[in-house]
């Protein structure tokens, strides 16, 4: 500790004309205090050396704008809160940005995945359709795929609507039947 005869004001007149020895002083009699100070806000042995580094640099560097009569232990204090504080600003700002290229990334690739997916699925579904009898791929074709509605369909192929219900209702229950063990081992993938 700084004996009871250097006091504040001395200090900072020592130091403000460039007397090195006082600045060296300084740092060893705050330079305890002030790290765990710094310790305590960041609970961090090495963020706190940085912190109380770059205080004392800071008063050095500041050192002719130093106020008379200005506390330099509090003054100290308060330049490690403040570089405490722009750590946490920043601290956030990083953690934000890697949270939102996180999620984005992640979503990109959720995404990614499900089209793949979707394709793959469409794909086996394209391929039944494909291989069912002859007039059912003709009438769920023009049902399914066109847009056709069952009088169009019938009118088309001149065939009765029954009939063309009839290669529906086939073509639907082969499709369910095939397609069923299909996606669903598709589902597990």
């Amino acid at each position: 500790m700084i004996s009871n005869n250097w006091d504040d004001k001395a200090m900072v007149n020592a130091i403000q004309s460039g007397d090195r020895k006082a600045f060296s002083r300084i740092v060893e009699s705050y330079y305890d205090d002030v790290y765990w100070y710094a310790k305590s806000l960041s609970r961090d042995e090495a963020l706190a050396k940085d912190m109380v580094q770059e205080a004392f640099l800071k008063l050095w560097k500041k050192r002719k704008k130093v106020k008379e009569g200005t506390v330099i232990k509090g003054w100290l204090y308060k330049s490690v809160k403040n570089n405490f504080l722009d750590y946490i600003k920043k601290y956030k700002r990083e953690t934000r940005f890697l949270e939102i290229t996180y999620l984005e990334t992640l979503d990109f690739i959720v995404s990614k995945e499900n089209e793949t997916d979707l394709k793959r699925k469409v794909g086996i579904i394209e391929k039944e359709i494909e291989q069912l009898p002859n007039k059912c791929n003709k009438v769920f074709n023009l049902s399914k795929k066109e847009g056709l509605t069952n009088n169009e369909i019938a009118d088309y192929l001149g065939i009765s609507i029954k009939t063309v219900e009839g290669h529906l209702t086939k073509a639907l229950k082969i499709l369910r039947k095939k397609l069923k063990e299909k996606i669903q081992i598709l589902f597990l993938i």
